[in-house]
């Protein structure tokens, strides 16, 4: 990886290898999942020196993903909102960063943990050299990945076997899908990903205050953070009317004589849902002045432009992304000026309500709900205007977190299928800008440089090829989400030895549970 490292901008050889490398790793750890998978399906004996198992798995991920972030530099336009913030904050502290421009700054979540990397790496001199600066900038989006990897393994001790629950993290830490955004690319999504992934993790436990805690600092990390809100809202609300229902009748009846069994879980429930969400807000903003004091000190302008300005304000309907509309040609192409922003947007976040509330209401199953975060999360990619090419970042993870509730292999399948396509879009990507190496960023600039961000012409087929594999994918996951979520069917991974067994089981087409 060194010696590929510092390969020209022109080295067509060695930007397929990398790619081809992290497409064949993606593939060789999706069979290994599968494999260990079914072999610790039936297995409830209890995990020796469990701990020491997750240290070893946290480690392994840790140094895959050092090799990458120290050979690969990733995608400069993102790389450069880490360090124009690091710039910033070096030469005028927590004053001039933002401007009223969101897409061209780190998101407020983002932003107060690089005030602790970048203070420390401007304190220390660790960013006055490109790779201090590059470990600085990588090393809380690693964290945040093997963070995101711990979440899938609370999901799935909890609901599965701890062996399987090793298996999960383990395939988080190792598969290229997931440190895509991390190590190589270099995304503040990857952030998004880990707040998601434990909001996740406590609306399975009905936890309502973390559960929107979480999803609020997801909301506030990237404009993708947002999508994850209308099923949360869905959620609260639901417990929210129940609860109020439940202590309007026990009045009724204490009113009418009649004795009920004391329970303070519905006063607990209408407390905690509303004051968990203005608390979340509040701290949301408290984090924000940090970057915004010297802009406005309004809320409602810096929740409108960190929240509802970026569903209208993209550029773009799709730049590279796994989107619906590459496959029609509107790759790099620009809405028209006239084009209804807002009406698209309302009538998108009522279908996906509409999606959620009726699938689950039909079983009110929280297993079901995070499947259904996952399918939300996937359907604004696919379909919502503005998705770049890493943008699915803050998807996959969730598919897996989802896999790990429901247990229904066609859920890897979908995970496999699409994780494959966008780590073969996004190489192609950075390929093709000539920025999967570590290459100084004059090189970008110069006459001879010849590279674009964009994949056109004929490398434009990659892009359309993989949009459409993933379309199929989610007409797959929808199928599937109605399978599950209204008639409870789901298709389980049974018990195997052995590689060949393993693919045999998972490809057969089972029983319905």
């Amino acid at each position: 990886m060194s010696l590929f490292s510092q390969s020209g901008i022109t080295s067509v050889a060695a930007d397929a290898t990398v790619a081809v490398l992290i497409a064949l790793l993606s593939v060789a750890s999706f069979v290994c999942l599968v494999v260990f998978l079914c072999r610790f399906a039936d297995d409830t004996a209890p995990v020796k020196r469990k701990n020491v198992a997750l240290l070893a798995i946290f480690g392994a991920g840790a140094v895959v993903r050092l090799t990458f972030a120290f050979c690969i530099r990733g995608y400069r336009a993102d790389y450069a909102l880490f360090t124009d913030m690091f710039d910033n904050l070096k030469t005028s502290g927590l004053g001039g960063y933002y401007s009223g421009d969101a897409s061209e700054v780190l998101y407020p979540t983002a932003y107060f943990v690089y005030l602790i990397f970048g203070g420390l790496a401007n304190v220390t001199g660790l960013g006055d050299f490109a790779l201090g600066t590059q470990f600085a900038v990588k090393l809380p989006l690693i964290i945040a990945d093997l963070a995101a990897a711990y979440a899938v393994y609370l999901l799935a001790s909890r609901y599965f076997n701890r062996r399987v629950a090793l298996t999960l993290c383990a395939f988080v830490c190792a598969c290229p899908v997931f440190f895509m955004g991390s190590a190589i690319w270099c995304t503040p999504i990857v952030f998004t990903a880990c707040f998601i992934c434990f909001a996740c993790y406590f609306v399975a436990r009905k936890s309502y205050a973390p559960a929107i805690a979480f999803a609020t600092a997801a909301a506030f990390s990237s404009k993708e953070g947002i999508y994850i809100f209308p099923i949360l809202l869905v959620f609260c609300a639901f417990h929210l009317v129940r609860a109020l229902t439940d202590i309007r009748r026990r009045a009724k009846d204490k009113a009418q004589g009649r004795q009920s069994a004391e329970d303070n879980t519905a006063v607990r429930t209408a407390i905690v849902i509303p004051l968990a969400f203005v608390c979340a807000l509040v701290a949301a903003y408290a984090l924000g002045l940090f970057m915004i004091f010297d802009y406005s000190y309004n809320p409602f302008t810096y929740i409108y432009e960190f929240t509802l300005a970026p569903l209208v304000g993209w550029k773009y309907f799709t730049y590279n992304g796994l989107s619906v509309y590459a496959i029609f040609n509107q790759n790099g192409g620009a809405p028209a000026a006239r084009f209804p922003s807002w009406v698209f947007v309302g009538v998108f976040a009522v279908i996906i309500t509409a999606v959620v509330c009726v699938v689950y209401f039909t079983k009110r199953n929280r297993a079901t709900l995070v499947m259904l975060a996952a399918y939300a999360l996937f359907t604004m990619q696919v379909y919502y205007p503005g998705t770049t090419a890493i943008g699915m970042q803050s998807t996959l993870v969730v598919v897996l977190a989802a896999y790990a509730l429901v247990k229904d292999k066609r859920l890897l399948s979908v995970l496999f299928v699409t994780g494959l396509a966008y780590v073969v879009n996004a190489s192609a990507t950075l390929a093709n800008a000539g920025y999967l190496g570590n290459l100084a960023d004059y090189y970008f600039t110069g006459a001879d440089y010849t590279g674009s961000t964009l994949l056109s012409g004929g490398l434009g087929a990659i892009t359309v090829t993989c949009a459409v594999v993933t379309l199929l994918a989610h007409l797959y996951f929808t199928i599937i989400a109605v399978s599950v979520g209204m008639t409870g069917q789901k298709r389980m991974l049974r018990g195997a030895n052995g590689f060949k067994a393993s693919l045999g089981e998972y490809f057969s087409r089972g029983k319905v549970d």
